[in-house]
């Protein structure tokens, strides 16, 4: 009885460490972050009055929270509104196997950009590390289809931040580990995603 009260215990203090993380990083969030997620969220709004198309990518973890960001997009957030023109890359399962099975995964999203991106687009990059081949690969794409970036990542940055031009943004988060990265992305993309609603619809 008293090793399940301390195994107990010792998850309550997991908990309340982790909580007590994530209650920091959504602050430090607010105050470091705030003005260049507003900056970003304007220039989502400008892509789309203009005919563009957000378009979404990532690499493990973060490739779920891709295909999110583009479903709220596409369909909606919390309000009944007309659907806009979002994409995320890692949705066609058969097309991403066959590019992967000939560039061992690191063009299967880079692969796409060359086929379909337009300059009027701009491309989302939700990464763990900045240094993910697939997602080094699709910027350089992205780049040479002259469309711009949004690069989402740790406080890190990576390799990608040695290849973030004049036409991209990138977003570090106060965050050093998946369990503390994860949920600040989730809030990025949800706040990006009300924004945007806002600016369009009111």
């Amino acid at each position: 009885m008293d090793s399940r009260r301390l195994y107990h215990g010792r998850m309550l203090d997991q908990i309340h460490s982790r909580t007590s993380a994530l209650s920091a990083g959504l602050t430090q969030l607010h105050e470091a972050c705030g003005p260049s997620l507003a900056q970003i969220s304007a220039r989502l709004t400008q892509t789309l009055l203009t005919e563009g198309r957000i378009l979404t990518c990532g690499v493990g973890q973060q490739s779920a929270l891709a295909q999110m960001f583009a479903s709220q997009l596409n369909h909606k957030l919390g309000r009944e509104r007309p659907a806009l023109p979002a994409y995320c890359l890692n949705t066609d399962a058969v097309l991403m196997s066959s590019i992967a099975s000939s560039s061992s995964g690191s063009e299967i999203y880079a692969h796409q950009l060359r086929a379909h991106a337009q300059p009027q687009d701009l491309l989302v990059i939700l990464c763990a590390t900045g240094s993910e081949s697939a997602c080094l690969k699709a910027l350089s794409a992205a780049h040479d289809r002259e469309i711009g970036c949004i690069v989402i990542s740790d406080e890190d940055g990576g390799q990608l931040s040695a290849l973030i031009n004049h036409e991209d943004q990138e977003l570090r988060l106060p965050a050093r580990d998946a369990g503390e990265l994860l949920p600040l992305q989730l809030v990025c993309i949800t706040l990006l995603s009300e924004l945007i609603e806002h600016q369009l619809f009111g």
